[in-house]
């Protein structure tokens, strides 16, 4: 894991820490004019989790931390309608 994922690993574990479902979603949206393009953040605990993530993070990120067995991966919506509109629900495991 790069120094990156360790830093977004550490921000969730310290958010959800005391929340009795550590889960979180993953959302994209596109705005659909210029110069917006997609956006993409992270939802859990009643607060958008990635404003405190590291500048330039990205989904690859949390498929990084899924693969090291700490995150897992819940639920997947796709908009029907719109192609870039998506929630993924993850859940924070604790590995040893």
């Amino acid at each position: 894991m790069t120094g990156q994922q360790h830093e977004i690993l550490k921000q969730l574990q310290s958010v959800l820490a005391d929340q009795s479902l550590q889960q979180f979603t993953y959302v994209t949206e596109y705005l659909g004019y210029l110069p917006c393009g997609q956006y993409h953040w992270i939802e859990g605990a009643g607060q958008d989790l990635s404003k405190t993530f590291p500048e330039g993070w990205k989904f690859s990120d949390l498929e990084a931390l899924e693969s090291a067995g700490y995150l897992h991966r819940i639920s997947e919506w796709q908009n029907p309608k719109d192609e870039l509109a998506c929630k993924i629900t993850f859940e924070l495991r604790q590995v040893d």
